[in-house]
């Protein structure tokens, strides 16, 4: 299995863990963040397969600072862009885990 493979892997397990989740009316913050945090694992997917022929750590670490780059460019929709950047960070931690393994 080729790094970019195995991105795309990590990537995929990570939306499938949100799949099945219920939430009720009291649980807006929640549901916002995973429903932020799917898109942009969808927009990483997407990355990483425009980009197959640059190291997924490197395509991975380019839209965290993305994102972290547009969450300051306007307070109100900072917090979608704080949390594909928190969903970048987990994702390059688990990239880097697994290739230590």
């Amino acid at each position: 299995m080729s790094s970019n493979d195995l991105a795309i892997e990590i990537v995929k397990d990570y939306i499938y863990e949100f799949s099945d989740h219920i939430y009720t009316p009291w649980q807006k913050k929640e549901f916002q963040y995973e429903t932020y945090s799917i898109w942009a694992a969808k927009e990483l997917l997407v990355e990483l397969s425009k980009n197959k022929n640059l190291p997924p750590l490197f395509v991975l670490e380019r839209f965290r600072d993305k994102m972290d780059d547009y969450a300051y460019l306007n307070k109100k929709n900072s917090f979608i862009f704080s949390v594909a950047k928190d969903t970048a960070e987990y994702l390059i931690d688990q990239l880097i885990t697994c290739n230590f393994k």
